[in-house]
């Protein structure tokens, strides 16, 4: 018995069609990761870069003196904090330190010391806690 297969092709929005309803699929049967994703896909694209730009002169591997024992180089490093404990408290916007400190509101920790961050860029930082906090609200297994 000869087995005879047919290729479908699909037309550009049909592929749309199934690109979405692979997304839909994935964020049905699990959205926490989504959600993580979301998060990590924030802080690649961009708070890092933002941090990059504005605060590893002295928060990185790279700094000639590392300040405050911080190193804003990765999630990893952030929740570990430095001298002042965890730099960040997942889902935590008022309480966490670096928002604090970015947001000008510790006397002794207004990051960075050459002047404020425009409020775009503190509202991105922001988005990026609430977005690590999402995930961390689910139930395990939704």
């Amino acid at each position: 018995m000869q087995r005879t297969f047919r290729f479908v092709i699909f037309s550009a929005p049909s592929r749309l069609c199934v690109r979405i309803a692979c997304l839909l699929l994935l964020v049905v049967l699990d959205p926490n990761r989504a959600f993580a994703d979301d998060a990590e896909m924030l802080f690649k694209d961009s708070v890092r870069p933002l941090f990059e730009r504005k605060c590893f002169q002295c928060h990185s591997s790279k700094a000639d003196e590392l300040k405050g024992n911080l190193k804003l180089e990765s999630l990893e490093t952030i929740l570990k904090g430095g001298d002042n404990g965890p730099a960040v408290i997942v889902g935590d916007v008022e309480n966490s330190f670096l928002l604090r400190a970015i947001r000008y509101q510790v006397d002794d920790y207004q990051m960075p010391p050459s002047g404020r961050l425009p409020d775009e860029d503190v509202a991105l930082v922001e988005k990026w806690v609430k977005a690590l906090g999402e995930n961390s609200k689910r139930p395990a297994g939704r």
